[in-house]
């Protein structure tokens, strides 16, 4: 496959509906993940007052249920929303909570997840995976939605993510040949 029609496959890859709907599936698991580690936490009988860095430990908790919990509740909906539109063919609202997506670490500066070394490190674990399979996701969206990909650009797998060139071929237009 050349790099051309591979770039152009990818573009009609993150434009598809399916794309999108993993997409949010991605986002809506990492937000529940996040929220799921809050719960564990809060539900420990013991809390870490012990460790040296115990303050830290509370007021990424206390941050946790005054700031990011709402906001994630928010963003969730409003993805939940997105989605509905793009299924009527409107792929605006998942480009703008994309582009919002990739701006959540910017958000939750000087909020960190050190509560989640003191719960199950399966959902620590998950709750990150997701956030980098959500950030690659919302990235590839809002950079082709928004027509701000730099030719040659989507061939990074740094920036998109792997490429599967065998999901690719199912964007082949008849008398395009891999």
């Amino acid at each position: 496959m050349t790099p051309d029609l591979k770039e152009k496959l990818l573009l009609r890859l993150f434009s598809s509906f399916e794309y999108t709907e993993q997409f949010v599936n991605d986002f809506v698991q990492f937000i529940d993940t996040g929220l799921l580690a809050l719960e564990h936490y809060d539900a420990l009988p013991v809390k870490p007052t012990n460790a040296s860095n115990y303050a830290e430990i509370k007021k990424d908790a206390d941050l946790w249920h005054l700031k990011v919990k709402p906001n994630f509740l928010g963003m969730r909906q409003g993805m939940i929303e997105a989605l509905a539109e793009a299924k009527q063919g409107d792929f605006s609202y998942v480009r703008a909570d994309a582009g919002n997506f990739r701006g959540l670490s910017r958000d939750m500066d000087g909020i960190r997840e050190a509560f989640m070394d003191y719960i199950e490190p399966e959902i620590k674990q998950q709750y990150f995976e997701l956030w980098k399979k959500a950030d690659y996701g919302a990235t590839n969206i809002y950079l082709t939605f928004s027509d701000f990909w730099d030719p040659g650009q989507p061939l990074k797998e740094k920036i998109t993510g792997p490429i599967d060139e065998q999901r690719l071929l199912k964007y082949l237009q008849p008398g395009e040949q891999p």
